[in-house]
């Protein structure tokens, strides 16, 4: 089986693929997971973004925003978090 992948138009260094659709249907091979866990070292290395240093630049903590609400969930941003609560936190 082969799978369309069609690439979401989300910025930044994130690169997160919607299937669209079965190519050629059959027997599932079994695909790797989106997400995999990593050692902290390891995901840096592995990083599109080049990262030299994990630092907070403000005194007084980030800024949030109060207006922000759960009412409404981006479907593809919430499959994206249950990979990876599945990889981090799933049981062994």
């Amino acid at each position: 089986m082969t799978t369309v992948f069609k690439r979401l138009p989300i910025g930044g260094g994130a690169s997160i693929f919607k299937a669209l659709k079965t190519y050629r249907p059959g027997v599932a091979t079994g695909a790797a997971p989106a997400v995999t866990a990593l050692p902290v070292g390891q995901a840096l290395t592995a990083a599109k973004t080049k990262i030299s240093f994990l630092e907070v630049d403000v005194l007084k903590g980030l800024p949030v925003r109060k207006d922000i609400s759960t009412k409404t969930i981006d479907p593809y941003f919430a499959a994206y978090i249950r990979d990876v609560d599945a990889a981090y936190f799933g049981k062994k």
